[in-house]
């Protein structure tokens, strides 16, 4: 059974963010989900985490295409990767278009 931490992120997935952003006592960034459990993360990932707001995967894609000299499947695979690890943590939420009734 798929769970919905286990979403699979495609063009028409929708990323929200979840939790709020803090800073460790060494200045380090830490994103915090609602179950109050802190992530030490790099200001990349703050960045994207603050561009969740219930942005298209596919705007997203497009949005980091803007300011990254990378190829679209590396940028596509390496957002995939990040959106899971951050979807596992609950930091993000991954929803379907469907579930919007789009």
């Amino acid at each position: 059974m798929l769970r919905l931490r286990d979403r699979k992120i495609d063009s028409n997935s929708f990323i929200l963010r979840r939790g709020f952003v803090s800073n460790d006592l060494d200045g380090t960034p830490l994103l915090i989900n609602f179950k109050g459990e802190g992530f030490r993360v790099s200001d990349t990932a703050v960045s994207l985490w603050n561009m969740c707001d219930g942005i298209s995967f596919q705007d997203l894609v497009y949005e980091v295409l803007s300011i990254s000299s990378d190829k679209e499947s590396r940028v596509r695979d390496s957002l995939r990767t990040m959106l899971t690890q951050m979807n596992k943590a609950s930091i993000v939420k991954i929803k379907n278009e469907s579930m919007f009734g789009i």
